[in-house]
């Protein structure tokens, strides 16, 4: 089992594709940073709050910048990075012909997806953590750190310590959806020969979820949706969060990653690859 998780790894390692996401979430980030430092996307802020306080010094910092940088990644580019690799895994054997030679050595189908999805797993939490931390190292060195100022409904202020805290919870529920999202294109990747279809049936699932949950008449479904446990990473800023909420959502993603694999082993084992 430890040898074929070995050769798994070194596969990934060996493909470009794994590459895409890190790299691409750096140059957002540090983009974003920049933006924000020379910018003035959230002046807006500044008004609202002189008007009542005596601001000194920027609430565009570290904690700011990772908490702006979720909205526009949970969605499409962490499930899509996700996906273009957990979608891979498989359907890249099939493609290139070597999924007979792989099933040759003496290993069973059970080993090798189980080899192929803790890698999965390893690639999709890394990519999510680390752009949280690789966020908060950049915006800490190009924008300071400080407190997490929010504009909800009044103002929201989290001390540095509380907000690094929230911030970490976030990411990590994220993560777990990211996990769920990649599971899904894990497990459509068993049925085809070209990754392509899974990425597209995984991102159709998390983006049909969202329009899903804003329909009135399928209310019923809302609480198992995988979009409405995932959005309670923006509850978590404002104390509204128990620890119940969470072991709600993080066992009904995870729900997802275990259906998911549970049907891709399925569907690997009695798999024809001869055919």
């Amino acid at each position: 089992m430890l040898t074929s998780l070995r050769l798994e790894i070194r596969k990934a390692l060996r493909r470009s594709r794994s590459y895409i996401g890190p790299v691409a979430m750096s140059l957002l980030i540090l983009a974003v940073a920049v933006g924000l430092k020379h910018g003035n996307p959230f002046d807006y802020m500044r008004r609202l709050m002189e008007q009542h306080f005596i601001i000194t010094g920027s609430f565009i910092n570290a904690a700011f910048l990772c908490r702006h940088l979720l909205e526009g990644i949970t969605y499409f580019f962490l499930p899509l990075f996700a996906c273009l690799v957990c979608g891979d895994l498989l359907a890249s054997e099939a493609a290139d012909g070597t999924i007979r030679t792989l099933l040759c050595r003496p290993v069973t189908r059970t080993q090798v997806m189980v080899s192929k999805y803790l890698v999965a797993v390893v690639y999709v939490i890394g990519l999510t953590i680390g752009t949280g931390v690789l966020a908060y190292l950049v915006g800490a060195l190009i924008l300071g750190r400080g407190s997490l100022v929010l504009l909800r409904g009044g103002i929201w202020v989290l001390p540095e310590p509380t907000a690094i805290l929230r911030l970490a919870q976030a990411y990590g529920l994220v993560a777990v959806g990211m996990l769920a999202v990649g599971s899904i294109a894990f497990a459509v990747s068993t049925l085809l020969s070209n990754s392509n279809g899974a990425i597209g049936t995984a991102m159709a699932v998390l983006w049909g979820s969202l329009v899903i949950q804003e329909i009135e008449y399928f209310s019923a479904l809302k609480p198992y949706l995988l979009t409405t446990q995932l959005d309670l990473w923006r509850r978590l800023f404002f104390g509204s969060v128990t620890a119940h909420d969470l072991a709600r959502a993080v066992t009904v993603m995870l729900t997802y990653c275990a259906v998911s694999f549970t049907v891709g082993l399925l569907v690997f084992r009695r798999r024809d690859v001869l055919a």
